[in-house]
């Protein structure tokens, strides 16, 4: 599948567990995701720290999901960036859309500030 989904408090955690988050597994991450919002888990953490790449279409799906998420009064929020990775979402300013955190734990202590 290319990732996993849980549950942490009223967090949805998703772990992509593959080196290139790619036109693969975006469609998927995409309606899987957006379905759990549906089901009312419209704050995400999405740990990225097993990817080196990603690509448009996944960029794509994570925007997605944000607008979806916030229309719920939620928020994603990016765990896990690798170098390579991160420079790709300063190079689209996806990095002024995304908070992006160290640790799992700093991004959920982020959610129980708000």
């Amino acid at each position: 599948m290319g990732f996993t989904l849980q549950s942490h408090d009223g967090i949805l955690i998703i772990k992509v567990e593959e080196k290139r988050a790619t036109v693969e597994i975006a469609g998927n991450f995409k309606e899987q995701v957006l379905n759990r919002i549906e089901k009312e888990e419209p704050k995400i953490i999405v740990d990225l720290s097993t990817c080196d790449f990603v690509d448009s279409s996944f960029l794509g799906a994570l925007v997605a999901i944000l607008k979806r998420a916030t229309l719920r009064n939620g928020d994603v929020k990016i765990v896990g960036v690798q170098p390579a990775v991160k420079d790709i979402f300063e190079l689209t300013r996806l990095v002024k859309i995304f908070e992006i955190f160290d640790s799992l734990e700093a991004a959920i202590q982020s959610f129980e500030n708000e």
